[in-house]
C-alpha cells in the first residue's frame, strides 16, 4: 500500500511538477491541421466598422430582397440571381491567412451560364490600403492588384 510521506521531498514536487507540465503539453496538442490566422491591428477605413447585423435585420432585409429580385427577373428572364451564395472555410482562409489582408471585398458579377447569366459574388482579399488581393487557387500567396502569384 502506498503512503503519503508528511514532507514531500524536492524530488517529490519535482516529479510531480514534470508529470504536470508533460499531461499539459500533451492536452495542448492538436491532432486536427488547423490554421492560425493572426489578426493585425487594422487602422484602415474598413477596420473602423462595425459589420454586424442582428438576425431581425438580416430577416427584414432578406425579405425586402425577394420582390426587387422577382421584378428584375420579369425584366430579364435571362437572368439568374439567387437567393444566397455559400463559400466554404477553406476558401475564405485562404482569403485571410494572408497577413496583408484585413478584410474582404465583394465583387458582384455575371456569369454566362446554360439557362442565362448568372448573378455572382466573387470575394477577394483587401490590404489595408484598400487594395484587392488576389490568390492563386490553394497557394495562400496575395499579390496586389493586376499582379501574379
Amino acid at each position: 500500500m502506498a503512503t503519503i510521506p508528511k514532507n514531500p521531498t524536492t524530488f517529490t514536487l519535482l516529479t510531480i511538477s514534470v508529470i504536470f507540465l508533460c499531461l499539459s503539453l500533451i492536452s495542448c496538442a492538436h491532432s486536427e491541421d488547423g490554421v492560425w490566422i493572426p489578426v493585425p491591428k487594422d487602422t484602415s477605413a474598413l477596420g473602423k466598422i462595425d459589420h454586424f447585423i442582428p438576425e431581425a435585420d438580416i430577416t427584414k432585409f432578406r425579405a425586402r430582397y425577394l420582390p426587387v429580385r422577382d421584378s428584375i427577373f420579369r425584366m430579364d428572364p435571362k437572368l439568374v440571381m439567387p437567393l444566397s451564395e455559400s463559400f466554404n472555410k477553406a476558401g475564405l482562409i485562404d482569403i485571410l491567412k494572408d497577413p496583408k489582408s484585413v478584410g474582404i471585398r465583394v465583387y458582384y458579377a455575371l456569369k454566362p451560364g446554360g439557362r442565362g447569366n448568372q448573378f455572382r459574388m466573387i470575394m477577394v482579399g483587401v490590404d489595408e490600403q484598400g487594395n484587392d488581393l488576389y490568390y492563386t487557387k490553394g497557394s495562400g500567396a496575395a499579390a496586389q492588384a493586376g499582379g501574379k502569384t
